[in-house]
């Protein structure tokens, strides 16, 4: 299990950001060290479910990634415009991808005459909405800096890292805005407008991931969510998250059903007053390198029952019961396979990896993912979050179709009805 969730807290982050990069691996951590530090532009490598399916990314945000190479005294600084989306963040790893500086967006400062729309009493589609971000380049670098607005960077070889969730605008993944450019002693280099995921993005995970898949303890007889930790190549110290392996046989669906946490459903709705979470999701994953997602339902496209309960229906194509089944007890279908697994013989079919999202809690908000103790144990989680728990099991189809969700958690997995 300890190797198993080393693998989830590596997984679970971005840590194949390795495009323009070579990578080595050891016991103790991977290096990832570009092999262009001074691209032409600002940003160049993107990270997402269509340009680079690798170590579960959520579907519903996009990343770009910069090498970097810096030295003591290097004066640099971003400049750019908030996104129209739900959260924006950027973060700086060093070169093993240990995280060294991160500013979310609440953090930022606009520049005079600006507003940063992410703060109280300001609209999300305020403008003008120009910001500019000092990095400060140190050898001992805070994962949040001492001085307001500026985001701590390693001297040499290391990474900056862009993060959007939930554009405004679901056809522009950077929210509306160009990529932001970047000046290093007063030579700009302005946001790229093309971007790359190369070959080595899926070298590097499968290089860190392969073994410990390989390895991976088998799923339960019946899913149990496990607290990840969070952890890994470069993480979003915003986000903290609990999964569920599972396994998949003909005929057979994963129910999953929880309390649904509150979230500001944007742009219709303002970030303030405060919901207990900024943004959470559920998605479905498989449990092979480069470690794919198959499938999010975020927050607002969750269909809740009348108590505030979300249901989760997974399942294979073959498998996907009735609509009205699905109406009757309010539930969310997600896909467990997508095209790749779906293109397999059933005896070859990958497990599957089911992923619970967390991000920014409310103070108030005793239940998140993020309050769960470092021992880890699925106890924990479960009585730190109470009702909000993602609770699950095994059900045939038929069963489901026949009696439904409730009936499936009575009944067991071994019930056919």
């Amino acid at each position: 299990m300890k190797l198993f969730k080393r693998f989830l807290a590596v997984a679970l982050s971005i840590g194949t950001l390795a495009a323009l990069a070579t990578v080595s691996t050891s016991a103790a951590s991977a290096q990832v060290s570009p092999a262009i530090v001074d691209p032409t532009c600002a940003f160049p490598i993107i990270v997402n479910q269509a340009d680079a399916n690798v170590a579960y990314p959520d579907t519903n945000s996009t990343y770009w990634a910069m090498p970097t190479n810096f030295s003591l005294g290097d004066v640099v600084t971003i400049t750019g415009k908030f996104s129209y989306a739900r959260y924006m963040s950027f973060n700086s790893y060093d070169s093993t991808g240990s995280s060294v500086g991160g500013l979310h967006d609440i953090a930022i400062l606009p520049d005079a005459g600006s507003i940063n729309p992410f703060l109280d009493g300001q609209s999300l589609t305020g403008t003008p909405r120009n910001y500019s971000v000092n990095v400060n380049v140190t050898n001992s670098p805070q994962v949040t800096s001492p001085i307001a607005g500026e985001l701590d960077a390693i001297t040499g070889i290391g990474w900056l890292l862009i993060r959007v969730y939930v554009p405004f605008d679901a056809n522009s993944p950077s929210g509306g805005v160009p990529i932001p450019s970047i000046t290093v002693n007063g030579v700009t280099k302005a946001g790229c407008t093309t971007f790359g995921a190369e070959p080595a993005i899926v070298a590097l995970a499968a290089a860190i991931m392969g073994q410990a898949i390989a390895d991976a303890i088998p799923p339960a007889e019946v899913p149990e969510f496990s607290f990840s930790g969070g952890g890994g190549l470069f993480p979003n110290a915003d986000n903290k998250y609990v999964y569920a392996t599972t396994s998949w046989k003909p005929g057979r669906l994963a129910i999953v059903r929880g309390l649904a946490p509150s979230y500001p459903d944007t742009p219709a709705q303002g970030l303030y007053p405060e919901q207990q979470l900024r943004y959470w999701s559920m998605c479905t994953n498989l449990l092979v390198t480069p470690a794919p997602v198959v499938e999010c339902a975020r927050d607002n496209v969750t269909a809740l029952d009348s108590q505030g309960y979300y249901t989760y229906v997974i399942g294979a194509d073959q498998d996907q019961p009735m609509a009205a089944s699905i109406a009757r007890d309010n539930a969310t279908w997600l896909k467990w396979f997508g095209p790749i697994g779906e293109a397999l013989p059933d005896e070859l079919k990958p497990n599957g990896n089911l992923i619970l999202r967390n991000m920014l809690p409310d103070a108030s908000f005793t239940n998140a993912v993020q309050n769960i103790p470092v021992t880890q144990s699925n106890a924990a989680a479960r009585a730190t979050m109470g009702a909000y728990y993602p609770e699950a099991t095994y059900c045939e189809r038929s069963v489901f179709e026949r009696y439904g969700a409730a009936a499936c958690f009575v009944l067991g997995p071994k019930f056919t009805g």
